[in-house]
């Protein structure tokens, strides 16, 4: 004969048989129904706990988080600016300028090269993105190079120091140059074919007389208000659009 004991508080318990009277078959089925229904309810909590701690539903960044993301913004902003009007800027004047403490900078960059390096991979980024932004497809391919010089152009400044860094006979600072403006390449072909550019210059060669005066106004531009762009612009058209254009 089985046995059942049940407690007031805690529901359904286990006894031993000299802790309990022999158990009618009819209640037995009781006992063993209000456990599988409380074994039920322990279930749903348990798996209602683990729901909850597995949920990956994306959250917004805690706010130390977005403090950090935005001192790190703050800090290469400012050394841009800065180190293309002062290349020798100390850490201490970078701080100054982002308007934060020295112990911030060294936080988030440990040494200048660690500075200079952010520094570099966003100006390339942003260089990147100058073609794709300038609408490749849209109008004749003077007005593509044009709002592509531009956009270039607009970026002088926070690209200057890079500028300033890279030696013009780097391997690595040409191959990215090239990537960049390789998109270029297709549109100086479209030019030839519309009569608007030179056909008896190479497109790759167009691209990089273009790249190359960038660099050089760049360089040499005394300040961002400096008419960077249409001074690279009149000097390319000069030498590769034809007559008609």
């Amino acid at each position: 004969m089985a046995y059942c004991g049940m407690d007031s508080q805690n529901g359904v318990r286990g006894v031993t048989p000299g802790q309990a009277e022999e158990v009618h078959p009819r209640e037995l089925s009781s006992c063993r129904h209000d456990i599988r229904k409380r074994d039920v309810s322990v279930s749903l909590c348990v798996d209602a706990r683990y729901a909850g701690a597995m949920d990956d539903t994306p959250s917004a960044p805690p706010p130390r988080r977005r403090d950090v993301a935005r001192h790190r913004g703050m800090l290469i902003a400012a050394a841009t600016e800065e180190f293309a009007r002062n290349p020798e800027a100390s850490m201490a004047d970078i701080a100054r300028v982002a308007e934060l403490t020295r112990a911030t900078v060294y936080r988030h960059f440990p040494n200048r090269e660690a500075l200079e390096a952010a520094i570099r991979s966003e100006a390339l980024a942003r260089a990147s993105r100058a073609p794709d932004e300038s609408r490749l497809d849209e109008g004749t391919a003077l007005e593509v190079l044009q709002r592509v010089i531009r956009a270039l152009s607009a970026q002088g400044m926070g690209l200057r120091f890079m500028l300033l860094q890279a030696p013009d006979a780097d391997p690595r600072f040409l191959a990215q140059r090239a990537q960049v403006l390789a998109p270029l390449v297709d549109v100086v072909r479209r030019g030839q074919r519309e009569g608007h550019l030179r056909e008896n210059l190479a497109p790759e060669w167009i691209v990089t007389a273009m790249a190359s005066l960038l660099v050089a106004a760049v360089r040499d531009a005394a300040s961002p208000d400096s008419a960077v762009g249409e001074l690279v612009r009149r000097t390319l058209m000069s030498g590769v659009a034809t007559d008609a254009s």
